[in-house]
């Protein structure tokens, strides 16, 4: 069992702020025992299970734009 975390710090596309964007964290947990995703962005928290993520990356994936996420 165990918990893996990994955190970023991100600025956001467009300015959040009048004068830019300041930055943000993002911090991603895998729960190992229940296969479980956590991800937390400014405030904001998302689950998923395998299944769910797994279907996010592939669709993220399909898009095939040279503009779009690199995964």
């Amino acid at each position: 069992m165990s918990n893996c975390v990994r955190e970023i710090k991100y600025r956001c596309f467009n300015d959040c702020k009048g004068w830019g964007c300041p930055s943000h964290d993002g911090k991603l947990q895998f729960q190992s025992t229940s296969n479980a995703y956590h991800f937390t962005m400014d405030g904001k928290e998302y689950y998923f299970d395998e299944a769910e993520l797994q279907a996010m990356i592939d669709l993220l994936k399909s898009l095939g734009r040279t503009d779009a996420v690199k995964l």
